[in-house]
């Protein structure tokens, strides 16, 4: 994706209801760990423009914080201290998400009050699935 990119207009991308968002992220989250992903950020206006937080490092997991109204997201990197990050996204408006197609992994925006969006592109399955025999 490109720094003017976002999935919300394209026809093949899926937009998670909110009472959803628990149960989509946790499988999202079982069925991408591992896979290397960059996150960027693209604000609403020229004055937050556009940043990539952190590319190339193993998806941990997204989860949703929707008690007593709250709407925010986290969306996890790393697995070790030196190695960990844990971007939060507040007040979401939307999560829309692109399922795997050839020549890329999957894709997770996750759109703010603000307008600001969040997008997560992963790596496919075959960048980051152990090879067959490799795990007893």
């Amino acid at each position: 994706m490109s720094n003017s990119s976002t999935i919300a207009k394209r026809p093949d991308a899926r937009l998670i209801r909110p009472a959803e968002w628990n149960s989509f992220l946790a499988e999202f989250t079982r069925e991408y760990r591992g896979a290397h992903g960059r996150l960027e950020v693209i604000g609403a206006n020229t004055d937050t423009g556009y940043q990539v937080e952190t590319e190339n490092q193993p998806f941990e997991g997204a989860s949703a914080d929707t008690k007593d109204r709250e709407r925010t997201v986290w969306i996890t990197f790393g697995s070790g201290p030196k190695g960990h990050l844990t971007h939060g996204v507040e007040r979401v408006t939307a999560i829309r998400t692109l399922d795997p197609s050839e020549g890329r992994g999957a894709v997770l925006e996750v759109e703010a009050a603000d307008g600001s969006k969040n997008i997560l592109e992963l790596s496919g399955v075959a960048d980051f699935a152990l090879p067959p025999g490799a795990v007893d």
